[in-house]
């Protein structure tokens, strides 16, 4: 059954046991990619989830060798944080070589990885695929996830993702998936290409939310107990709304991506450049408004931040990735205890309700779940 709380949205707060670990929702899981300069901002702020791709570790032979003798919890310094792998499907169809890849592959690294979380080896069903095509990708992602469920059976949990490009879709995805198991936690993923357009209509996120909101319907049908993944939703402003919609897990690399950029993120406002070296973002920090206890700004002065983040090479880059991964998850924190003091769409309405874009998404967010409280 579907019915929003009056005062949270969708959302509940949820401990769900992974791997005999206890996985505290709702949270952001960062995203991590194996580059050396990479930091790991696990090691200095606490209860940060973590995704990592398999895609990655394939494509690094000694990478590879050192996870499968050691684990991904020693690779990365995690202590009891829950470390997902993603399946990489995604990387493997963009550089043409997804439909080759052999699952057994992956789910093998999977296994000897130890990781919490392990996602079935899918691939995106993108708006301008062939009917042909996206039935084609559905049928192998659908097969592979089967064969994680027979394989993996070491206190894994085994995510099988959900794909659509309408609610419709993912309706139909689930009923398929739901009769090889009974999963703990789903995702639904296609969200990066949507993500990534230059076009900054709000149909692209309407579109999102009424896939989320029909994913957590479709769960909801099995139990509210169980656990919805949103892969790549950008930034945690974003994150919010998917959270308010169902979601108990949001996903993001922008964290990375825009401190590459010479972007920070600031909370209410969003990402925005420290350097002209930029062409991410035409809008500079509003420094008026810049407020930050994060490693990196605790208890400097702006002009000393400012210096640390304009910083070029490998320093500037890791302070500005730093600030961003805090200021990411302290905006879920205090999502967290919005929800604990069900408050959330209130929480909600404080962020985002003068944003120049967000405000109205979460306009339109709003009236969706209206609908379902009647």
């Amino acid at each position: 059954m579907l019915k929003p709380k009056e005062s949270n949205g969708l959302a509940i707060e949820k401990i769900t046991k992974v791997n005999a670990k206890d996985f505290h929702t709702p949270t952001m899981m960062l995203t991590y990619s194996f580059r050396d300069n990479n930091p790991r901002p696990w090691l200095n702020i606490p209860n940060i989830s973590v995704m990592t791709n398999a895609y990655d570790i394939l494509r690094n032979g000694r990478l590879e060798k050192r996870i499968r003798e050691n684990g991904i919890h020693k690779e990365l310094g995690l202590k009891n944080e829950i470390c997902a792998m993603d399946s990489g499907g995604f990387q493997f169809i963009s550089r043409g070589e997804g439909e080759e890849i052999d699952p057994n592959k992956v789910i093998n690294l999977q296994i000897a990885s130890k990781a919490d979380i392990a996602v079935g080896l899918d691939y995106p069903i993108l708006q301008d695929f062939s009917l042909k095509k996206a039935e084609d990708l559905a049928k192998k992602s659908i097969s592979n996830i089967k064969l994680a469920n027979e394989q993996i059976n070491n206190g894994i949990e085994v995510m099988p993702v959900l794909h659509g490009i309408n609610p419709e879709e993912i309706k139909q995805y689930f009923t398929k998936v739901k009769k090889i198991a009974d999963f703990k936690i789903w995702g639904i993923g296609g969200l990066v290409p949507q993500m990534k357009q230059s076009s900054t209509s709000h149909t692209r996120y309407f579109n999102i939310i009424d896939r989320v909101i029909e994913g957590r319907k479709q769960l909801n049908s099995n139990s509210e107990d169980l656990i919805l993944h949103l892969f790549g939703v950008g930034s945690p402003l974003a994150g919010l709304l998917f959270l308010l919609s169902g979601a108990d897990s949001i996903e993001s690399i922008s964290w990375i991506i825009n401190a590459k950029y010479f972007l920070v993120y600031q909370d209410k406002i969003g990402a925005r450049k420290v350097s002209n070296k930029t062409t991410m973002c035409t809008t500079s920090v509003k420094w008026d408004q810049y407020c930050c206890s994060c490693p990196i700004c605790n208890n400097a002065n702006f002009e000393e931040i400012e210096q640390k983040m304009k910083l070029g090479g490998n320093e500037g880059f890791r302070n500005r990735a730093m600030h961003n991964a805090y200021i990411y998850q302290q905006i879920l924190v205090e999502a967290q205890d919005a929800l604990k003091e069900n408050r959330l769409i209130e929480f909600c309405k404080e962020k985002l309700g003068e944003h120049r874009f967000f405000k109205g998404i979460l306009k339109y967010t709003l009236k969706k779940l209206a609908k379902y409280s009647k």
